[in-house]
C-alpha cells in the first residue's frame, strides 16, 4: 500500500513522561488521524532494549511520536524504514549539501551520489552523525570511536490496531551526554556548527521530519538506500542475537538487508539472517 502524506496534527506539550505513551492515549481517546506528539522534555523517555532511558535537557532535542492515522497499513521494516525517513530530513538541509542517489526535494526523486553521507544508519534503529566535519567513516572504527555519535534514536510500536513512531533527535550541545552500552550522543549544533531551518524551531523540525518518514514508509526502494548508508557494510562485526537479557554473541560479515528489514550477516560462508539483536563492535575484516 502506497502511503498519501497524511495531514498530521500538532499535539506540543512542555513536559511529557513519554511522547509515546501520550499518543497511545490519545489513540485511545478515539483520534483517528494522524498526529505528531511533541515535547520540549520528557521525564520519562525510553529506547528500544528495557532498562534503557532517553535522556535529554528542556528544549534541546527533537521529541516526537508519529500517530499513524487509523487504517495504515504498515508493512515490513518500519524502525528502518523510519529511520532513512529522519536521514533524509537531514540530508534535505545538510550545509554539506549531502544529496545520495534517490534523494530529491521529497527523498525520491534523482540527485548525484554523495562520495561520503554525514548520516549513518545502525541497525534496527539508530541514525549515526560524524562530531566533526572532518571526519571520515571507517567501517574499522571500534563503535565508540570519537568521530561518530549517535544522534538519533528511533522506537516503533503498536496499540488497538496503531502504529507509533517515536523519534528523538539530538540537536543542541546542551544534551546532556548520557551514558550508552556502545556509543556515545552526537548532536547536529555539533556536526553542522549550527542548526540551520528548520531544526531551529521545534514544531517545524516535527512536521519537516514527519514528512519525510511518510515518504520513506512509502518508497519501495528503501532497501537499497538504506543499504547504502548502512553503518558496518561489509566489515566483520560482533552482534547479540536474540533477546537482550540473553544475547548469543556471534561474529560474521554485514551483508545487508532483507525485504523485511533483518540483519544479514555471513557467518563462515552462510548467510544468516536476525530479527532482533544489537550490533556491539566492528572491525577491519
Amino acid at each position: 500500500m502506497l502511503v498519501q502524506e497524511p495531514l498530521f496534527r500538532l499535539f506540543p506539550f512542555r513536559s511529557l513522561g513519554s511522547t509515546m505513551d501520550e499518543a497511545r492515549a490519545l489513540a485511545r481517546r478515539g483520534f483517528s488521524g494522524a498526529a505528531i506528539v511533541r515535547a520540549d522534555t520528557q521525564t520519562s523517555g525510553r529506547g528500544r532494549i528495557g532498562g534503557r532511558r532517553w535522556v535529554d535537557s528542556p528544549g534541546q532535542s527533537l521529541l516526537m511520536t508519529l500517530l499513524l492515522p487509523a487504517g495504515f497499513n504498515g508493512g515490513q521494516a518500519l524502525p528502518l524504514r523510519a529511520g532513512l525517513g529522519v536521514v533524509r530530513a537531514l540530508e534535505r538541509v545538510s550545509p554539506a549539501g549531502c544529496r545520495p542517489a534517490g534523494c530529491g526535494s521529497s527523498g525520491t526523486g534523482p540527485a548525484a551520489q554523495s562520495p561520503s553521507p554525514e548520516f549513518w544508519l545502525k541497525w534496527p534503529n539508530d541514525v549515526l552523525a560524524r562530531k566533526s566535519a572532518g571526519a571520515a567513516f571507517s567501517p574499522a572504527a571500534p563503535s565508540g570511536a570519537a568521530g561518530y555519535g549517535k544522534l538519533c534514536g528511533i522506537l516503533c510500536e503498536s496499540a488497538g490496531g496503531r502504529i507509533l513512531i517515536g523519534i528523538g533527535v539530538n540537536l543542541r550541545r546542551a544534551a546532556p551526554a548520557q551514558p550508552q552500552p556502545d556509543i556515545q550522543p552526537a548532536c547536529l549544533e555539533e556536526t553542522w556548527g549550527f542548526l540551520p531551518p528548520p531544526f531551529g524551531e521545534l514544531d517545524g523540525a516535527a512536521q519537516f521530519v514527519a514528512r519525510h518518514v511518510t515518504d520513506a514508509l512509502s518508497d519501495p526502494r528503501w532497501r537499497s538506500e538504506y543499504e547504502r548508508r548502512l553503518w558496518g557494510l561489509g566489515s566483520t562485526l560482533r552482534f547479540l542475537a536474540g533477546h537482550p537479557q540473553s544475547p548469543e554473541s556471534v561474529q560474521g560479515t554485514c551483508v545487508g538487508v532483507d525485504g523485511e528489514g533483518r540483519l544479514i550477516l555471513d557467518i563462515g560462508g552462510e548467510q544468516k539472517t536476525f530479527a532482533s539483536g544489537e550490533i556491539a563492535s566492528l572491525r577491519l575484516v
